[in-house]
């Protein structure tokens, strides 16, 4: 009876997001509620098709000096960056992080330093962006093996520098 339940609501998943977009959002996580109030999460679906992307910088910088050359730029801190992940679906975290191989709610922290002589007579910026190990990865439902969607888990590793001179 429980397993005929989660099969419907596997199959039944869509549903619209907002009225404005109509678009359908999946779920592959079953939340259920225990007797104390605690919510216990499961996952409604395996990750599949995990593959490795390549290094990729993070969207917003996360530290910055500047200055007017000559002189030379010097950018050291301690940062926390966290592991994130995205998808078309709502993926349990466990299921994913056994999926990729490492734990997509951690975050580190590191110190970073870095120079860059600016140019006599320039402006420049030095700036600071996290660096991910990105992975792609397929959700395909427990019941029947219907692909369900797709996402993105990235890994935290380091840090790129970018440079500028106006």
């Amino acid at each position: 009876m429980v397993l005929a339940a989660m099969a419907s609501v596997v199959g039944m998943s869509a549903g619209v997001s907002s009225a404005a977009t109509a678009k359908k959002s999946y779920s592959c996580v079953h939340r259920i509620t225990d007797d104390l109030g605690r919510v216990k999460t499961q996952s409604l679906c395996n990750i599949k098709g995990v593959k490795y992307l390549g290094l990729q910088q993070g969207k917003g910088y996360i530290a910055i000096v500047q200055g007017r050359g000559p002189m030379t730029l010097t950018l050291t801190a301690m940062e926390t960056v966290g592991n994130t992940k995205s998808s078309s679906i709502s993926v349990t975290a466990g299921s994913l992080t056994a999926a990729v191989g490492f734990d997509v709610t951690k975050s580190r922290t590191k110190s970073m330093a870095g120079s860059w002589t600016v140019p006599k007579g320039k402006y420049g910026t030095l700036k600071a962006y996290p660096l991910y190990k990105a992975y792609s990865f397929k959700a395909y439902s427990k019941f029947g093996g219907t692909y369900m969607g797709k996402g993105t888990a990235r890994k935290a590793v380091g840090y790129r520098y970018v440079h500028s001179a106006k």
